[in-house]
């Protein structure tokens, strides 16, 4: 095979300016999308399009620019990166996330609560997650444990305390599967310590954590797996889910502008 005329000038064009890119620039523009230098400092991750979508309608100025949305909240310059769902995808989003000058790292998503405590609509933070996923027993090992920042996750746990928001705080279990979580399964994972699943946090915190960048994982409870109530099992829309919604992203952005990235 021959390569078009038009192909070929254009891959010169484009290898000219690959040549004056690190090999973490380039990364970071052709995952992400963007520049490195267009990328905030204070990063707010997120996998599913609702998330998106209430997190770019909370904040003023907004720019997308491939996966990164950019913008303001409380005067402050902040980036929405969509990482997308699950690890294989947020863990290709890290890699190019640590690559850019980021200094504080927050995801806000859904999970699901498997304590009988739990409401939907509730906030969970997650201090720790287990590894039950594949792409995280290729990073850290099966069933390994990585930590979210303690202070930064401290501070939110403050922030959502003077909101008045309904809390949790405890171990996450991140899983690739998402419709054959079985209660036996989630009975096993409760038995080895998890309170809440999702499918994200292991990559965020662990690749975090390796690179020295300061993340933690803000969540709102979207459905009671355990309790015969999983993210498709319902009917009708809990309007509790999309209030906690809201208020826990609004939650999320507060802490991400105002902690103080220097005490970490």
């Amino acid at each position: 095979m021959k390569a078009r005329i038009g192909d070929r000038i254009k891959a010169k064009v484009a290898s000219r300016l690959m040549t004056k890119m690190s090999r973490d620039e380039r990364i970071v523009r052709v995952l992400l999308g963007a520049k490195r230098e267009d990328i905030p400092e204070r990063l707010l991750l997120v996998s599913t399009s609702f998330i998106l979508d209430r997190a770019k309608s909370l904040i003023s100025k907004t720019k997308v620019v491939g996966r990164v949305t950019t913008g303001e909240f409380g005067h402050s310059r902040i980036g929405i990166v969509d990482i997308g769902m699950g690890t294989p995808s947020a863990a290709m989003m890290m890699e190019a996330v640590v690559r850019t000058d980021a200094e504080v790292l927050l995801r806000a998503d859904f999970c699901g609560g498997l304590e009988e405590d739990h409401s939907v609509g509730d906030a969970f933070i997650a201090e720790k997650a287990i590894v039950g996923d594949g792409s995280g027993a290729t990073y850290f090992g099966a069933e390994a444990v990585v930590g979210a920042h303690e202070g930064l996750t401290e501070y939110i746990k403050d922030i959502l305390g003077e909101m008045k928001l309904t809390q949790h705080a405890g171990t996450i279990w991140t899983t690739d599967i998402l419709m054959k979580q079985t209660k036996e399964l989630l009975s096993e994972w409760v038995q080895k310590g998890a309170s809440a699943v999702d499918m994200e946090s292991t990559a965020i915190l662990g690749i975090a954590e390796v690179e020295g960048v300061p993340a933690a994982s803000l969540n709102c409870i979207s459905d009671l797996p355990l309790h015969g109530r999983g993210p498709f099992d319902s009917d009708t829309v809990d309007p509790n889910l999309l209030t906690g919604t809201d208020r826990i992203i609004q939650a999320g952005l507060k802490s991400l502008i105002s902690w103080d990235s220097s005490s970490a």
